[in-house]
């Protein structure tokens, strides 16, 4: 008999591969599209983590470090990805950060809300973005 249980990590991976190998009958091309800003020590002090499946990317993480914030930094990510992402054929950007995760920020950068739940869980929303490239 079947039994709903706990999944272990390793299942967890073999469900996030099986996933994967259905996808890519669709998505036949995708792309890693993660940067990272280091400083004179070498130390990464903001990144993005994002992908392109197709004509469209998704931002997973954008992360600056609290010493270097209201710098500029997650900005340069944003605008490089995008220079990135416009010769490969990109037609959109997506992301969808939390409440607590600066959503202003990305309406300065010329990304469009086009979606929101609030709240989502606790007290914070999400948001959905996109940018047309």
């Amino acid at each position: 008999m079947e039994q709903i249980k706990s999944c272990s990590e390793e299942k967890a991976d073999y469900i996030h591969r099986r996933l994967q190998e259905y996808n890519s009958r669709y998505i036949t091309d995708y792309e890693d599209l993660s940067y990272c800003i280091e400083n004179e020590k070498g130390k990464c002090i903001a990144g993005i983590v994002a992908s392109r499946d197709m004509d469209c990317i998704t931002i997973d993480y954008l992360f600056v470090d609290d010493a270097y914030r209201k710098n500029g930094y997650g900005s340069k990510l944003l605008t490089y990805l995008e220079t990135q992402a416009i010769p490969l054929g990109a037609k959109r950007i997506i992301l969808n950060p939390f409440g607590f995760q600066a959503p202003d920020f990305y309406d300065k950068n010329g990304y469009q809300l086009f979606g929101k739940i609030e709240p989502s869980f606790s007290d914070y929303g999400q948001y959905f973005f996109k940018k047309e490239l």
